[in-house]
């Protein structure tokens, strides 16, 4: 691309080089001729110090915040931000694909993958053609998308693994979304995505504000700032809708007088817009309620299970009617919904004096709970459980509280440990398990779910918490290969065998 249209929007100050350029990276190690190299700051590295590292690679120039060590001030383009300059560079260099698109941004603590997939099936149902980037994939009009290496590089060693993508990877995928005839962005947008402004080059159409609970407080320190992160969001956008039964998102309306906003609440708040009345959780079966707003009131009906999923198909639907969805289709696409891959994914079992199993990606304590108290009330419940590695050992305690609160028997285990201790995590978890409930310590994942399937009998159910989609487990050493669904499998079968 030439380099003009390269920077278009982003304010610079130095020499931008003439030609043609057509690969950002911000590793070093990954730079090639003729690319430009844009110098982030991070937690633990600044890449500044190591821009002269990218010239010698051959990089044609560095954009920088400051004038880097050991590079010729010639090939040094300045800019006040460099994170929201490559959010740019990269829509830029993708064609600005989005900017023909109506963009959907979901954001929260939990239910942001739910939400998402539930309003791409609505709008669907309305005749949009949608792109969806979640945590658990990518899709283009229903089908499946790799998010791939766009041309650049990232930091992040799995481009898939984080809730919202790097910019090459996010707006690579937006392209491809758009070459494939999508008119719809729906996307998650985590905290930490709008703190590194990962997207800011674009801004969303509509926004959805799921909860806040605790979560990633390593990175954002307080509650408070956790808010303003996810707050941030809102900034420039038109339309928005909320969940005013979450005290946290409840401040959203007045702090943006200006949006266009909706609240939905199913605990009767007065001043919500859209609310949920005679709601009805059928266990296996799903939900039912009434949806009330002044301008429709229908029965919804949807096999999602637990009474979270009021709000969440709320939402969905509440932001689909922005753009034209009637109330027809939005009961159509919800009953039709058939789930989501790694949210309550109920694990096939061969025998029928077997339990229930069900995968979920609940790694929060207010996720955890929520779901061990829906499947507790359809049966016994054995929770299989961990925590992350490097990751905010506070909620650790919280996890082991919640997984029992509900849970007549729960089973301690790994959960990506990454490179610390697992006797340091574990050690953190049973600080808050009560020792008079019962619990086992099973480090190895594979023989606590194997455990797990043996001490529950008929009529109970098996919880595997915690990876939900997730296909791999990771070790100091990187990612290995683990497919829980299979691990079940591979148990029934060789008790059929034996």
């Amino acid at each position: 691309m030439q380099t003009d249209r390269l920077f278009d929007g982003i304010p610079v100050k130095g020499q931008i080089p003439a030609g043609e350029i057509d690969e950002i990276y911000s590793d070093s190690r990954r730079v090639r001729a003729g690319s430009l190299f844009v110098c982030l700051r991070g937690g633990r590295f600044d890449g500044h110090g190591f821009a002269a590292d990218a010239i010698r690679q051959g990089a044609v120039a560095v954009l920088a915040e400051r004038m880097p060590e050991g590079v010729d001030p010639g090939r040094v383009i300045l800019t006040d931000d460099t994170r929201r300059a490559e959010s740019l560079l990269w829509h830029n260099l993708t064609g600005r694909a989005a900017d023909g698109m109506h963009k959907i941004a979901v954001t929260g603590t939990a239910g942001k993958t739910s939400v998402a997939f539930l309003t791409a099936a609505i709008l669907r149902a309305s005749g949009y053609r949608v792109g969806l980037i979640t945590t658990v994939r990518a899709e283009a009009d229903g089908c499946e998308i790799g998010l791939g290496d766009n041309g650049g590089s990232s930091v992040c060693d799995i481009p898939g693994a984080m809730t919202t993508p790097d910019p090459e990877y996010f707006f690579g995928a937006v392209r491809r979304m758009r070459d494939m005839g999508c008119d719809t962005l729906v996307y998650e947008a985590s905290s930490q995505s709008l703190i590194l402004k990962k997207t800011s080059a674009i801004i969303p159409d509509a926004a959805v504000f799921t909860n806040l609970t605790p979560e990633h407080l390593d990175a954002h320190g307080t509650m408070e700032a956790y808010f303003e992160a996810k707050a941030s969001l809102l900034s420039g956008v038109k339309r928005a809708v909320v969940n005013l039964d979450d005290g946290w998102m409840a401040k959203l309306p007045a702090r943006f007088p200006e949006a266009r906003i909706l609240g939905c609440t199913a605990e009767g708040d007065p001043k919500a817009e859209i609310t949920a009345t005679q709601i009805e959780e059928r266990g296996t079966d799903g939900i039912a309620y009434l949806w009330q707003s002044p301008r429709a009131a229908f029965r919804v009906r949807c096999p999602l299970v637990g009474r979270y999923s009021v709000m969440n198909t709320m939402e969905a639907a509440a932001v689909s009617s922005f753009f034209g969805a009637d109330p027809d289709e939005m009961k159509g696409a919800l009953a039709d919904f058939r789930g989501i891959p790694g949210r309550l994914e109920r694990v096939p079992v061969p025998e029928p004096d077997a339990p229930a199993v069900f995968v979920d990606y609940a790694h929060t304590p207010d996720a955890l709970a929520q779901v061990t108290e829906t499947l507790a009330a359809m049966g016994p419940l054995t929770v299989v459980f961990g925590c992350g590695g490097e990751r905010d050992r506070s909620k650790r305690p919280k996890m082991a509280e919640a997984a029992q609160r509900y849970a007549r028997y729960v089973v301690v285990t790994e959960d990506n440990v990454r490179g610390e201790d697992p006797d340091a995590i574990f050690g953190d978890i049973l600080a808050g398990m009560d020792p008079e409930k019962p619990y086992a310590l099973i480090p190895d994942r594979r023989e606590a779910i194997r455990h797990a399937l043996g001490v529950t009998g008929k009529g109970g159910i098996v919880l595997l918490a915690g990876k939900g989609h997730e296909k791999y487990e990771i070790r100091a050493d990187g990612r290995h290969p683990f497919d829980e669904a299979a691990v079940v499998t591979d148990y029934f079968r060789e008790r059929g065998e034996s």
